[in-house]
Protein backbone atom coordinates (compact mmCIF):
# COMPACT_ATOMS: atom_id res chain seq x y z
CA UNK A 1 0.00 0.00 0.00
CA UNK A 2 1.21 3.37 -0.61
CA UNK A 3 -0.26 6.51 0.95
CA UNK A 4 0.53 9.86 -1.05
CA UNK A 5 -0.83 12.27 1.12
CA UNK A 6 -2.48 12.63 4.83
CA UNK A 7 -4.72 15.30 5.64
CA UNK A 8 -6.96 16.60 8.46
CA UNK A 9 -9.63 18.94 7.92
CA UNK A 10 -8.24 21.19 10.91
CA UNK A 11 -4.72 21.48 9.63
CA UNK A 12 -4.90 25.05 8.83
CA UNK A 13 -6.17 25.36 12.44
CA UNK A 14 -3.59 23.45 13.52
CA UNK A 15 -0.63 25.64 11.61
CA UNK A 16 -2.41 28.68 12.74
CA UNK A 17 -2.17 27.14 16.40
CA UNK A 18 1.83 26.05 15.59
CA UNK A 19 3.06 29.22 14.73
CA UNK A 20 1.41 31.61 17.80
CA UNK A 21 2.87 29.29 20.43
CA UNK A 22 6.39 29.13 18.90
CA UNK A 23 6.48 33.17 18.17
CA UNK A 24 5.03 32.92 21.93
CA UNK A 25 8.18 30.82 22.84
CA UNK A 26 9.93 32.93 21.41
CA UNK A 27 9.59 35.74 23.39
CA UNK A 28 9.48 34.05 26.47
CA UNK A 29 13.12 32.80 25.54
CA UNK A 30 13.84 36.45 24.25
CA UNK A 31 12.41 37.61 27.67
CA UNK A 32 14.45 35.46 29.90
CA UNK A 33 17.51 36.09 28.31
CA UNK A 34 17.41 39.60 28.38
CA UNK A 35 16.68 39.88 32.03
CA UNK A 36 19.86 37.41 32.57
CA UNK A 37 21.33 40.69 31.43
CA UNK A 38 19.57 43.10 33.84
CA UNK A 39 18.10 44.89 30.86
CA UNK A 40 13.80 44.70 29.99
CA UNK A 41 12.70 43.17 26.38
CA UNK A 42 11.33 46.09 23.86
CA UNK A 43 8.58 46.22 21.72
CA UNK A 44 8.59 43.90 18.73
CA UNK A 45 10.99 44.62 16.06
CA UNK A 46 11.08 42.04 13.45
CA UNK A 47 9.14 38.62 12.72
CA UNK A 48 10.60 36.51 10.33
CA UNK A 49 8.99 33.33 9.30
CA UNK A 50 10.72 30.58 8.04
CA UNK A 51 9.70 28.84 4.90
CA UNK A 52 7.67 25.48 5.55
CA UNK A 53 9.30 22.67 4.18
CA UNK A 54 6.17 20.33 2.64
CA UNK A 55 8.11 17.95 1.37
CA UNK A 56 10.31 17.09 4.14
CA UNK A 57 6.42 16.38 6.13
CA UNK A 58 4.93 14.35 3.26
CA UNK A 59 7.85 11.86 3.14
CA UNK A 60 8.06 11.60 6.67
CA UNK A 61 4.13 10.53 6.72
CA UNK A 62 4.91 8.08 3.64
CA UNK A 63 7.67 6.01 4.74
CA UNK A 64 5.93 5.82 8.47
CA UNK A 65 2.96 4.56 6.74
CA UNK A 66 5.04 2.21 4.47
CA UNK A 67 7.22 0.87 7.31
CA UNK A 68 3.97 -0.41 9.86
CA UNK A 69 1.28 -0.52 7.18
CA UNK A 70 0.09 -4.45 8.29
CA UNK A 71 -0.43 -3.26 11.46
CA UNK A 72 -1.81 0.30 11.41
CA UNK A 73 -4.31 -0.43 8.41
CA UNK A 74 -7.99 1.24 9.67
CA UNK A 75 -6.47 2.92 12.33
CA UNK A 76 -5.60 6.51 13.29
CA UNK A 77 -2.28 8.13 12.58
CA UNK A 78 -0.68 11.43 14.57
CA UNK A 79 0.60 14.24 12.00
CA UNK A 80 2.85 15.73 13.98
CA UNK A 81 3.82 19.54 12.51
CA UNK A 82 6.81 21.33 13.67
CA UNK A 83 7.23 25.36 13.81
CA UNK A 84 9.90 27.89 14.07
CA UNK A 85 9.86 31.46 14.48
CA UNK A 86 12.42 34.18 14.31
CA UNK A 87 11.59 37.14 16.29
CA UNK A 88 14.14 40.24 16.68
CA UNK A 89 13.03 42.55 19.78
CA UNK A 90 14.61 45.69 21.08
CA UNK A 91 15.99 46.23 24.44
CA UNK A 92 15.28 48.75 27.30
Amino acid sequence: MYIGELKNKEMQTYRKRGKIKALRAAKEKAAYLTESLGKQLGDVIRIVEPQESINDYTLSAQSNMISSQAQSFGSFRTIKLHYSMIARFGIK
